[in-house]
This record gives C-alpha cells, structure tokens and sequence, in this order.
C-alpha cells in the first residue's frame, strides 16, 4: 500500500536514526516508480486529497522535500531528486479533476480507450484459458524491451541537443502545452448545495504553461527515441496530443475530441458520447465555454434544439486535418 506520506517519513514507531532506511524519496532517485492501481490517493475525501496532493506537488518538482511534525521536527532532503512515475488507475471522477485543477499540472494521463470484445471473442477466449501464459508473456516482452532500451541509452547518457526538436514541431508541442493549463484551469460553479445542481460561473486563470512544455519535451524526445529516431518527428508531436487530450477532465474529454475531429459539436450527441442526459451535456457545454476553448451557440431545450459549440478562433489550429 502506497502513500504521499511514504517519501520522506515522520513515523513514531521507528527509531530517529532507522527513518532514513525506510524513506521512499531518495530510493526513487533516477529511477521509475510503478504504481499498478493509484485509485488510494486519487480518490477519498477531500482532505484526504488535498493533503495527498499537497505533498506531491513539491515531490513531483523534482527539488526534493522536507515536511515538519511535531513528533520528529523537519525531515527531508534539500537537494534536487529526479524520478519518473508511471501508474494506472480507472477514470476518475470530476471532484478529483477539480481538486487538481487547484494544485496544478505535475500529472499528465494517457487514456487507454475501452475496447469491447465481441461474444465469439469471448468464447474463443474462454476456450483456450491461456491468460497466465499471455500475461507472463507480456511481461518478458517489456521486461526485454526496457532491458536492451537501457542498454543502449543508459540513464542521463543523452543531451537535448542530440535530439532535436524542430521549431514547427516545437511551435506546436508549445500549443498543445499552453492547451492542457487551459483545459485544466479552475472552473468556478454556483452551487445550491450539491453538483448537480452547480452551474459554471466563471475561470480561474491558468496555470502558467512552463513545466507542461518541459514535460512534453522530454516526452516527445523519449518517444522518439525508443523508435529509433534522432530528431522528433510528426509521430512523436501526435503522441504529445493524444497525451494533452487524455490529461483532461474526463467528463470534457469527449467533447473535446469531438471537436478536435470536427471543429463543431452539438449537445445532442455528446450526451451519448458522454452518456449524461443533455441538460448534464449542456452543462459541460458551459464548461468548455467558460474555458475559452470553444463558442456556445444556446439552443432550446423546450424544442429539443441542442447547444452548439464552436473551436474558438484561439483554437483553431486544433482542428485535425
């Protein structure tokens, strides 16, 4: 079991001079950490979450940490302590979007889209009852692929200079960066007590793109590098928008990437791609808004005339072609 509170310890039940045997941060340094299920500090209460990420902001800086008790005074290390961190976790919720969307950009999501098998798939799949040996056969795949990937390029052997990004590519790498801080600002929403009952008001002002762009970077760069590539290509700038359009609130994600395929939206499909009633889907509609990344065309809902939205002119580069 995994928790925030396992990088730099302050337990009572450890002697003072063991705590730093047990410390996680320092063990992670230039290393990957794998967490198979994040759902125990994505999800919970509130407090619960603020308090989670309130830790991981400073550890995801990369700068180290340091946190005071009154149990044992101010533990931690003040020095720079990189590491990746790759974890799965099933959707999650609005209330935990909107938790993050306070505390900032550290974590970028790659959607793993659902697909269903059909029932003949099912039976054949049924029949050869072979899922121990397809799982232990992925894992050596991986296993061997991250082995000779290392191999090859050790850890810190490469410069960003070595692989290039060209200044189109960059320019557009930028755009999807500044896209993500836009899409995850802060909506403000009046509420009557409860969700659903809150409409959007109002936009808190983004988060500066900086660390996104940085992310990216080194995302696109390590794309192209395990395809054998010195120079970022289109491919690896695909990757990066598909990363920035998982990374966004999941119950907007759809309507984005309607747009993103069309340019134009109404409110009428998004419920099913959403599968939300429409006066839920006109809601998102305001969201996005609200957000400055499409226009709202308001239709009536005494008529069944559906809302519209249109990529605002900011966005129109985001159009695919």
């Amino acid at each position: 079991k995994f928790t925030p509170k396992a990088f730099v310890s302050h337990a009572a039940s450890v002697k003072e001079a063991e705590l730093s045997k047990i410390d996680l941060l320092p063990k992670l340094e230039n290393k990957v950490l794998v967490t198979k299920e994040l759902a125990p500090i994505l999800r919970g209460r509130e407090e619960e979450l603020k308090e989670n990420f309130s830790t991981l902001i400073s550890v995801l800086d990369g700068k180290g940490f340091t946190s005071d008790t009154g149990m044992r005074g101010q533990r931690g290390y003040d020095r720079p302590l990189l590491f990746n961190w790759v974890g799965a976790t099933t959707p999650l919720p609005a209330s935990t979007h909107r938790l993050m969307a306070q505390l900032g950009t550290r974590l970028l999501f790659f959607e793993v889209p659902a697909v269903e098998p059909t029932e003949d798939e099912l039976v054949a799949y049924a029949q050869s009852d072979t899922a121990g040996e397809a799982e232990i056969e992925c894992q050596k795949a991986v296993n061997r692929f991250l082995g000779d990937f290392f191999k090859q390029h050790p850890i810190g052997s490469m410069e960003p200079k070595e692989l290039p990004i060209p200044q189109d590519r960059l320019r557009t790498l930028v755009r999807w960066a500044k896209f993500v801080t836009r899409g995850r600002a802060e909506v403000k929403f009046e509420k009557d007590g409860n969700w659903d009952s809150a409409k959007p008001v109002a936009v808190a002002k983004p988060e500066g793109p900086w660390k996104v762009i940085t992310y990216f970077q080194d995302l696109a760069r390590g794309h192209a590098l395990i395809h054998g590539r010195t120079e970022v290509s289109d491919a690896d700038i695909e990757f990066i928008a598909e990363v920035a359009l998982s990374s966004l609130p999941g119950h907007l994600r759809p309507i984005v990437r309607e747009l993103h395929h069309s340019g134009t939206a109404n409110s009428t499909t998004c419920a099913k791609l959403c599968e939300v009633s429409q006066p839920t889907a006109r809601k998102y509609f305001q969201e996005i808004a609200i957000l400055g990344i499409a226009e709202l065309s308001k239709g009536s809902p005494e008529s069944n005339e559906p809302d519209q939205l249109r990529l605002a002119t900011e966005y129109s580069w985001l159009l695919k072609p």
